[in-house]
């Protein structure tokens, strides 16, 4: 396959456990761009979270966040695409959460609010490194359209109860996703990182059989399906790898690097396999 576009996903792919992104990595995907090859990142994180990375990286080429919600031009910090979920929608999910306790967080206009601190927060924080805003009941503060919803829950009965009522009272207006198994990250309907990559590739004049995709979680799951060549890392989600082509070493292990310099010939050291 002659590839043209590779995409990469942030945390658990890119990024290492401690979501770090190493000079291998940077150094790996630098030298794919200097054979002509246009890199994006695809990620489900805020696009202000995504920038320090992204920076690091030097991309050109527009960034995909919030789970496909938003894209911009990070050499201008343009906003090239922008689906928020309808106000309706988010008010009445937020009211639900609100009377169940549930902690939720809101993403309006790339910040972060949040009712009050607690220990999802603190986790969330060592995640993205995004202080979030504090601003008592999310019911009451709501006056916008978010970009993204996340409901932090680690009980996976609870889990399947919120996810059993957003799809039956929401299916036909959200999308569900998720990219650790505590979050679950509500967007608009038929929002996924496959959407914006189909518009940019049409742009570029790159056929799907031409573009790569890293991922490792379920909110990978639709890009590594739409595109010529998707991989999953090791350390992916069991479903993505039952629907990628390939596998990349374990992303603790420098595996964007490791295969990247297999698939390419790249020149490039990297410690002895773990």
């Amino acid at each position: 396959m002659s590839v043209k576009l590779i995409v990469f996903d942030l945390d658990g792919t890119l990024l290492d456990i401690e979501h770090q992104l190493h000079d291998k990595t940077i150094e790996a995907v630098k030298k794919v761009r200097k054979k002509g090859i246009r890199t994006i990142v695809a990620t489900g994180r805020m696009y202000c979270s995504a920038k320090p990375h992204t920076s690091r990286l030097e991309m050109v080429d527009p960034i995909i966040t919030y789970n496909g919600a938003l894209v911009v031009n990070p050499i201008n910090e343009e906003q090239l695409f922008h689906e928020p979920i309808p106000f309706e929608t988010a008010d009445k999910i937020t009211k639900m959460v609100v009377q169940n306790d549930y902690h939720l967080q809101l993403y309006i206009d790339d910040k972060l609010y949040v009712a009050e601190e607690n220990e999802f927060t603190d986790k969330y924080y060592k995640i993205s490194g995004i202080e979030p805003n504090y601003v008592g009941r999310l019911d009451k503060f709501l006056d916008a359209e978010p970009t993204k919803m996340l409901i932090i829950e680690e009980d996976e009965d609870r889990q399947v109860e919120i996810k059993n009522f957003l799809e039956e009272n929401f299916d036909s207006k959200i999308e569900l996703s998720s990219s650790y198994p505590s979050f679950i990250e509500i967007t608009k309907k038929d929002i996924s990182k496959a959407v914006p990559l189909k518009e940019l590739a049409a742009k570029y004049g790159i056929k799907r059989e031409e573009i790569m995709a890293f991922g490792d979680g379920l909110n990978d799951l639709k890009m590594i399906e739409w595109v010529g060549k998707g991989v999953a890392m090791q350390n992916a989600h069991s479903e993505l790898h039952e629907h990628s082509d390939d596998t990349a070493p374990n992303h603790n292990d420098f595996g964007i690097a490791r295969y990247l310099k297999q698939y390419f010939d790249l020149d490039l050291e990297i410690p002895a396999q773990k």
